[in-house]
Protein backbone atom coordinates (compact mmCIF):
# COMPACT_ATOMS: atom_id res chain seq x y z
CA UNK A 1 0.00 0.00 0.00
CA UNK A 2 1.24 3.47 -0.94
CA UNK A 3 0.62 6.47 1.32
CA UNK A 4 0.72 10.16 0.53
CA UNK A 5 1.53 11.74 3.90
CA UNK A 6 0.78 15.29 5.02
CA UNK A 7 3.20 17.28 7.19
CA UNK A 8 0.79 17.43 10.13
CA UNK A 9 0.83 13.64 10.31
CA UNK A 10 4.57 13.81 10.98
CA UNK A 11 4.22 16.85 13.26
CA UNK A 12 1.98 14.82 15.57
CA UNK A 13 4.37 11.86 15.42
CA UNK A 14 1.64 9.54 14.20
CA UNK A 15 2.63 5.95 13.49
CA UNK A 16 2.65 4.64 9.93
CA UNK A 17 0.42 1.60 9.48
CA UNK A 18 2.28 -1.66 8.81
CA UNK A 19 0.35 -2.08 5.57
CA UNK A 20 2.19 0.92 4.12
CA UNK A 21 5.20 -0.10 2.02
CA UNK A 22 6.00 3.24 0.38
CA UNK A 23 5.50 6.89 1.33
CA UNK A 24 5.19 9.61 -1.30
CA UNK A 25 5.32 13.30 -0.38
CA UNK A 26 5.45 16.48 -2.49
CA UNK A 27 8.61 18.58 -2.26
CA UNK A 28 6.57 21.32 -0.55
CA UNK A 29 5.87 18.93 2.35
CA UNK A 30 9.53 17.93 2.51
CA UNK A 31 10.50 21.59 2.93
CA UNK A 32 8.00 21.96 5.78
CA UNK A 33 9.36 18.88 7.50
CA UNK A 34 13.02 19.87 7.28
CA UNK A 35 12.19 23.21 8.91
CA UNK A 36 10.45 21.67 11.94
CA UNK A 37 11.79 20.30 15.22
CA UNK A 38 9.92 17.07 14.54
CA UNK A 39 12.08 16.23 11.52
CA UNK A 40 13.64 13.37 13.50
CA UNK A 41 10.28 11.56 13.24
CA UNK A 42 10.33 12.28 9.51
CA UNK A 43 13.81 10.76 9.22
CA UNK A 44 12.59 7.60 10.98
CA UNK A 45 10.69 6.75 7.79
CA UNK A 46 13.24 8.20 5.39
CA UNK A 47 13.97 4.79 3.85
CA UNK A 48 10.32 4.53 2.76
CA UNK A 49 9.95 8.08 1.46
CA UNK A 50 10.01 9.14 -2.16
CA UNK A 51 9.64 12.77 -3.23
CA UNK A 52 7.14 13.31 -6.04
CA UNK A 53 5.24 16.42 -7.05
CA UNK A 54 1.79 16.27 -8.63
CA UNK A 55 1.49 17.44 -12.22
CA UNK A 56 0.09 20.88 -12.97
CA UNK A 57 -2.96 19.22 -14.50
CA UNK A 58 -4.02 17.62 -11.22
CA UNK A 59 -2.95 20.57 -9.06
CA UNK A 60 -5.07 22.96 -11.12
CA UNK A 61 -7.96 20.50 -11.19
CA UNK A 62 -8.01 20.27 -7.38
CA UNK A 63 -7.60 24.02 -6.98
CA UNK A 64 -10.57 24.72 -9.26
CA UNK A 65 -12.75 22.12 -7.56
CA UNK A 66 -12.22 23.48 -4.05
CA UNK A 67 -12.06 27.23 -4.75
CA UNK A 68 -15.64 27.84 -3.47
CA UNK A 69 -15.54 25.19 -0.73
CA UNK A 70 -13.70 27.21 1.95
CA UNK A 71 -11.55 24.27 3.02
CA UNK A 72 -8.70 26.64 3.92
CA UNK A 73 -6.02 24.59 2.18
CA UNK A 74 -2.48 25.88 1.75
CA UNK A 75 -0.47 25.20 -1.40
CA UNK A 76 1.29 22.20 0.22
CA UNK A 77 -2.14 20.87 1.29
CA UNK A 78 -3.37 21.12 -2.30
CA UNK A 79 -0.23 19.29 -3.44
CA UNK A 80 -1.07 16.42 -1.07
CA UNK A 81 -4.64 16.10 -2.36
CA UNK A 82 -3.56 16.43 -6.00
CA UNK A 83 -0.83 13.79 -5.65
CA UNK A 84 -3.27 11.37 -3.99
CA UNK A 85 -5.78 11.91 -6.78
CA UNK A 86 -3.14 11.51 -9.48
CA UNK A 87 -1.80 8.25 -8.04
CA UNK A 88 -5.31 6.85 -7.65
CA UNK A 89 -6.05 7.76 -11.26
CA UNK A 90 -2.86 6.04 -12.46
CA UNK A 91 -3.60 2.81 -10.61
CA UNK A 92 -7.25 2.72 -11.66
CA UNK A 93 -6.12 2.68 -15.30
CA UNK A 94 -3.75 -0.28 -14.90
CA UNK A 95 -4.84 -3.27 -16.95
CA UNK A 96 -5.27 -6.35 -14.77
CA UNK A 97 -3.88 -9.73 -15.83
CA UNK A 98 -2.91 -12.90 -13.94
CA UNK A 99 0.63 -11.64 -13.41
CA UNK A 100 -0.35 -8.51 -11.46
CA UNK A 101 -3.85 -9.19 -10.13
CA UNK A 102 -2.64 -9.52 -6.53
CA UNK A 103 0.15 -6.97 -6.83
CA UNK A 104 -1.75 -3.79 -7.73
CA UNK A 105 -1.03 -1.18 -5.07
CA UNK A 106 -3.65 0.76 -3.10
CA UNK A 107 -3.28 4.48 -2.39
CA UNK A 108 -4.23 6.23 0.85
CA UNK A 109 -3.62 9.71 2.21
CA UNK A 110 -2.49 10.05 5.82
CA UNK A 111 -3.44 13.37 7.39
CA UNK A 112 -4.94 14.83 10.56
CA UNK A 113 -5.97 18.05 8.79
CA UNK A 114 -9.77 18.36 8.50
CA UNK A 115 -9.52 20.57 5.42
CA UNK A 116 -7.53 17.93 3.57
CA UNK A 117 -9.93 15.22 4.75
CA UNK A 118 -12.91 17.19 3.41
CA UNK A 119 -11.15 17.71 0.08
CA UNK A 120 -10.36 13.99 -0.13
CA UNK A 121 -14.03 13.15 0.46
CA UNK A 122 -14.94 15.52 -2.37
CA UNK A 123 -12.97 13.24 -4.70
CA UNK A 124 -14.07 9.99 -2.98
CA UNK A 125 -10.56 9.46 -1.61
CA UNK A 126 -11.31 8.52 1.99
CA UNK A 127 -9.03 6.19 3.95
CA UNK A 128 -11.35 3.21 4.22
CA UNK A 129 -8.48 1.14 2.83
CA UNK A 130 -6.80 1.15 6.22
CA UNK A 131 -9.79 -0.74 7.57
CA UNK A 132 -9.94 -3.53 5.04
CA UNK A 133 -10.13 -3.25 1.30
CA UNK A 134 -9.73 -5.90 -1.35
CA UNK A 135 -9.76 -5.96 -5.13
CA UNK A 136 -12.45 -7.71 -7.14
CA UNK A 137 -13.07 -8.09 -10.83
CA UNK A 138 -16.48 -6.84 -11.95
CA UNK A 139 -18.30 -7.21 -15.22
CA UNK A 140 -19.21 -3.77 -16.55
CA UNK A 141 -22.14 -5.26 -18.50
CA UNK A 142 -23.97 -7.49 -16.00
CA UNK A 143 -22.24 -6.41 -12.72
CA UNK A 144 -21.15 -9.94 -11.75
CA UNK A 145 -18.25 -10.02 -9.27
CA UNK A 146 -15.26 -12.38 -9.23
CA UNK A 147 -12.46 -12.93 -6.73
CA UNK A 148 -10.34 -14.94 -9.17
CA UNK A 149 -8.87 -13.61 -12.40
CA UNK A 150 -11.12 -13.91 -15.44
CA UNK A 151 -10.76 -12.54 -18.96
CA UNK A 152 -14.42 -13.05 -19.81
CA UNK A 153 -17.47 -12.78 -17.55
CA UNK A 154 -18.62 -16.23 -16.42
CA UNK A 155 -22.25 -15.08 -16.49
CA UNK A 156 -22.70 -13.09 -19.70
CA UNK A 157 -19.52 -14.14 -21.51
CA UNK A 158 -18.44 -10.62 -22.46
CA UNK A 159 -14.89 -9.27 -22.14
CA UNK A 160 -16.11 -6.30 -20.10
CA UNK A 161 -14.07 -7.02 -16.98
CA UNK A 162 -12.97 -4.12 -14.77
CA UNK A 163 -11.19 -3.85 -11.43
CA UNK A 164 -13.02 -2.41 -8.42
CA UNK A 165 -12.22 -1.98 -4.74
CA UNK A 166 -14.45 -3.59 -2.13
CA UNK A 167 -14.65 -2.25 1.42
CA UNK A 168 -15.18 -4.99 4.03
CA UNK A 169 -16.44 -4.07 7.51
CA UNK A 170 -15.96 -5.92 10.78
CA UNK A 171 -19.01 -8.08 10.01
CA UNK A 172 -17.60 -9.04 6.61
CA UNK A 173 -20.26 -7.01 4.81
CA UNK A 174 -18.94 -5.86 1.45
CA UNK A 175 -19.42 -2.47 -0.19
CA UNK A 176 -18.33 -1.96 -3.79
CA UNK A 177 -16.51 1.36 -4.29
CA UNK A 178 -17.23 2.61 -7.80
CA UNK A 179 -15.37 5.46 -9.47
CA UNK A 180 -17.60 8.39 -10.45
CA UNK A 181 -17.89 9.17 -14.16
CA UNK A 182 -15.92 6.03 -14.98
CA UNK A 183 -15.77 5.36 -18.71
CA UNK A 184 -15.18 1.76 -19.70
CA UNK A 185 -12.42 1.30 -22.25
CA UNK A 186 -12.53 -2.16 -23.85
CA UNK A 187 -9.25 -4.00 -24.24
CA UNK A 188 -8.70 -6.38 -27.12
CA UNK A 189 -7.23 -9.71 -26.03
CA UNK A 190 -4.88 -11.47 -28.45
CA UNK A 191 -2.78 -14.61 -28.25
CA UNK A 192 0.92 -14.91 -29.09
CA UNK A 193 0.07 -15.16 -32.80
CA UNK A 194 -2.01 -12.00 -32.75
CA UNK A 195 -5.36 -13.79 -33.04
CA UNK A 196 -8.12 -11.81 -31.33
CA UNK A 197 -9.69 -13.69 -28.41
CA UNK A 198 -13.43 -13.06 -28.21
CA UNK A 199 -14.88 -15.63 -25.81
CA UNK A 200 -13.99 -18.20 -23.16
CA UNK A 201 -15.11 -21.12 -25.38
CA UNK A 202 -13.12 -19.98 -28.41
CA UNK A 203 -10.63 -22.64 -29.50
CA UNK A 204 -7.75 -20.17 -29.71
CA UNK A 205 -8.52 -18.84 -26.22
CA UNK A 206 -8.58 -22.35 -24.71
CA UNK A 207 -5.25 -23.13 -26.35
CA UNK A 208 -3.86 -19.79 -25.15
CA UNK A 209 -4.89 -20.45 -21.52
CA UNK A 210 -3.55 -24.00 -21.67
CA UNK A 211 -0.18 -22.72 -22.83
CA UNK A 212 -0.10 -20.03 -20.13
CA UNK A 213 -0.89 -22.59 -17.42
CA UNK A 214 1.76 -24.93 -18.77
CA UNK A 215 4.38 -22.16 -18.70
CA UNK A 216 3.32 -21.17 -15.19
CA UNK A 217 3.74 -24.73 -13.90
CA UNK A 218 7.10 -24.99 -15.64
CA UNK A 219 8.33 -21.89 -13.82
CA UNK A 220 7.02 -23.18 -10.49
CA UNK A 221 8.93 -26.44 -10.86
CA UNK A 222 12.13 -24.97 -12.25
CA UNK A 223 13.38 -23.42 -8.99
CA UNK A 224 12.98 -26.53 -6.77
CA UNK A 225 14.70 -28.65 -9.42
CA UNK A 226 17.61 -26.23 -9.54
CA UNK A 227 17.91 -26.22 -5.77
CA UNK A 228 17.88 -29.99 -5.74
CA UNK A 229 21.01 -30.08 -7.88
CA UNK A 230 23.04 -27.91 -5.49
Amino acid sequence: MIAVVDACYFFRREKIDQKITKILIPSSIEREMLAEETKDHFYTYKYMIEIRDPTDEFTNFVRNKIKDRHFGLSNPDIDVVALTLELQNELSNVWIDPSNFKEIEEVVCLTTDNGIKNALKLFDLGNEALERREFRLRCYACFSMFKEHVDFCKKCGLSTITRVSVLIDENNNEKVLLKKKYSFRPKVLVDERGVELRSADQREYIQHKTKLNRNKKSKEYSLPSMLGDI
